[in-house]
């Protein structure tokens, strides 16, 4: 498992930055990370020289500007945390492109965006940069108050579920978190043309006692405890697994989501897991962390790009 302890976090200038400062103070204090980058991406435009005479006050570039309004935000956050290094970088430029550049650039392995519930805007450039960037991702929305107490692990029983676990293993340890599992199995009933809902409730009780079966392999690969990260088995009847999730984790008051995502293309685009994406909507407000495996994005993003 890679360690999230080189952090990069999205500003886009609005209220919505003081929340995300908030919690990435919060969060890197519990994860002891090394490196915090506090990032702006400020969309390239040339103004004329007659508009710009009009303003003999502005001595400084307004990245420079920008980044100088940033720093006393954060500063005020992490005034008491000397062991951490913390940047502010105003970068001017295609945002998608200068964001992806930068996640690879400087290794960056852990991607903080701000989810709006209630404040303007539709998180347009998290939603083109979550498949691309190699790091994880974790979005964050403004209602929510900064604290890792229980964490809800989405499984598949898959190698990338295999690193969430991990992550999220790693995670307790240092916040002290206790850690539950969802398994959303699916039932092929185009395979059962004529099943009573007598049979549909069989099937159910036999694809759980599978899936437990399994979790025990799963947790033992990965020399874990079952017993002590307790899994539950849901159907998903109306293949809607991100509303499970979202619902367990309501339910049970987790303060994290965990899933694993692969990236794959589709036509012309490159997508995460299904139900990464839906998670990652605005109206769930639990914190949502994408796990990557970063050396095969990497992989694969190479390999359909070159």
């Amino acid at each position: 498992m890679e360690k999230l302890d080189n952090i990069l976090v999205c500003m886009d200038l609005t209220e919505m930055d003081d929340f995300l400062v908030n919690y990435a103070a919060f969060l890197v204090d519990r994860i002891k990370a090394r490196k915090i980058y506090f990032l702006h991406l400020l969309q390239s435009y040339d103004l004329p020289r007659e508009i710009l005479s009009e303003f003999p006050d502005m001595k400084k570039p307004i990245t420079k500007i920008i980044q100088e309004e940033l720093e006393e935000k954060v500063a005020a956050s992490f005034e008491r945390q000397e062991a951490i290094d913390i940047e502010v970088v105003v970068l001017e430029g295609v945002k998608s492109d200068q964001l992806l550049q930068f996640t690879r650039d400087y290794k960056i392995n852990l991607t903080l965006f701000g989810k709006k519930v209630g404040y303007l805007g539709r998180g347009s450039l998290a939603r083109r940069t979550m498949p691309l960037t190699p790091s994880s991702v974790l979005l964050v929305s403004e209602t929510v108050i900064p604290k890792i107490e229980k964490i809800l692990v989405r499984t598949d029983f898959s190698k990338i579920s295999e690193i969430a676990m991990n992550t999220a293993v790693s995670l307790g340890k240092l916040t002290g978190a206790t850690i539950f599992a969802i398994n959303a199995y699916k039932i092929p009933i185009s395979h059962f043309p004529q099943y009573s809902e007598e049979d549909e409730q069989r099937l159910q009780r036999r694809m759980s006692k599978h899936g437990e079966k399994e979790y025990a392999k799963f947790m033992k690969k990965l020399k874990l405890d079952p017993q002590e990260i307790p899994c539950t088995f849901l159907y998903d009847k109306h293949y809607d697994e991100a509303q499970i999730l979202y619902h367990h984790g309501l339910v049970n008051q987790a303060d994290l989501i965990m899933i694993g995502s692969k990236v794959k293309s589709e036509l012309a685009n490159v997508i995460l897991d299904r139900t990464a994406e839906d998670l990652a909507e605005v109206e769930k407000n639990i914190p949502v962390m994408i796990v990557k495996d970063r050396k095969q994005t990497l992989g694969f993003l190479e390999a359909l790009f070159d």
